[in-house]
């Protein structure tokens, strides 16, 4: 379904459209960047009065995303509401939807993905391929082998919410998703953006390496070192996905990459990623504006890689809390082809991401040494309070 008339018209008029975000983060950060070249004036909710978008959206309301009457109250300002995480209310994103504002992602597709053991059943049920699974209570037998993965249902992000488990009497007491262990040759991301209007367009695969503790992305490539065929095929798994889900906007699609060559889906987000970050600078459209032209019904960008690129995502350190520092940044920024970029958070925490450095190279097989590179410079200095 397209935009309603009223919206198409005020889409050719800049300046005119408000459009809120749900989440006020890093990613809603880069979304209102993004929404600056198209004019969009950006509302944005969040409970946190010092989050990464208070000082730069056009207009900024403190409250919680989770709440439904909030978000209906704040939906009421904007003509357009989408979201930068999954844990939003979904009842009042259906309120809005209901009072006549654009709302994408659909409130039923987030629902959906907000919880890992209805997403990955939903895969199953659809025919997209996946490790075996079961959706677990505490107290029920345990039908898989140890070691498995255990994955908390609702909340989980960036790491939190998911253990190796070696036996049962490890497992965390909360409804999860269990999860066989696989052999992964290669962790991967296909972001691929569906526009009102049925256009599909997926960016080739993003690698990611985890940090092997916190289980968040340490650093990443784009393109990824995969085969061809391999590339084009998790393009089209991601495609399949955006079109079975009926998705208007961006979707996070990650998958595992078996030493054999199979391709499993591991879970989605019906948002941009983190793992997007490397497009604003290797691609020629990034994940931000990919989103808003999808949501806008605007034809869709091309997702070709013109510069290869890293990331290394700039993490608090282990056991350290308080204000942070980033001494090295001259360094860093000496280095060819290489950008920072900080998110405002001014309180470093273990694993938090407070920013990323994109490098830019001429041949793929450079990124090695100079992820590397980047990775011995970068240095934090965290003051307690």
């Amino acid at each position: 379904m397209g935009l309603r008339p009223s919206l198409c018209k005020i889409c050719n008029f800049a300046g005119m459209l408000r459009a809120g975000i749900l989440g006020g983060g890093q990613l809603g950060r880069m979304l209102i960047q993004a929404a600056i070249d198209l004019d969009l004036k950006v509302h944005v909710l969040d409970s946190a009065p010092d989050s990464p978008c208070a000082g730069i959206a056009h207009h900024f309301r403190v409250g919680s995303v989770r709440e439904a009457d909030t978000v209906e109250r704040f939906a009421a300002e904007v003509q357009l509401l989408t979201i930068e995480l999954e844990e939003v209310s979904v009842e009042g994103m259906q309120r809005a939807a209901a009072k006549g504002v654009q709302v994408a992602p659909a409130p039923e597709i987030v629902a959906l993905l907000q919880d890992k053991g209805r997403q990955r059943t939903w895969y199953a049920e659809h025919g997209f391929p996946s490790p075996r699974f079961q959706v677990w209570q505490p107290g029920e037998p345990v039908h898989l082998p140890f070691p498995l993965i255990q994955k908390s249902r609702r909340g989980g992000y960036d790491g939190r919410g998911v253990q190796r488990v070696t036996d049962p009497t490890a497992l965390w007491p909360v409804p999860s998703l269990l999860e066989e262990l696989v052999p992964i040759a290669k962790e991967i991301s296909v972001l691929v953006a569906r526009s009102r209007r049925g256009e599909v367009r997926a960016f080739p695969p993003v690698e990611a390496v985890f940090h092997p503790q916190a289980h968040v992305v340490e650093y990443l490539r784009i393109p990824a070192d995969l085969p061809p065929e391999a590339a084009q095929e998790a393009q089209a798994l991601a495609q399949d996905l955006a079109e079975s889900l009926g998705m208007v906007g961006l979707l996070a699609v990650e998958l595992f990459y078996t030493p054999q060559g199979q391709l499993y889906l591991n879970e989605s987000a019906p948002r941009p990623h983190n793992t997007g970050h490397v497009t604003v600078k290797a691609c020629w459209t990034s994940q931000f504006e990919q989103h808003w032209r999808a949501l806008l019904n605007f034809p869709l960008g091309d997702t070709r890689v013109h510069t290869p690129a890293g990331l290394v995502n700039i993490l608090g350190p282990e056991g350290q809390h308080g204000r942070v520092a980033f001494p090295t940044l001259p360094e860093l920024l000496a280095l060819p082809g290489t950008s920072v970029h900080l998110y405002g958070k001014r309180r470093s925490s273990p694993y938090r991401k407070l920013g990323h450095i994109l490098v830019l190279v001429e041949d793929p097989a450079q990124l090695p040494v100079r992820i590397a590179e980047v990775r011995h410079r970068l240095r934090l200095e965290v003051y307690p309070d």
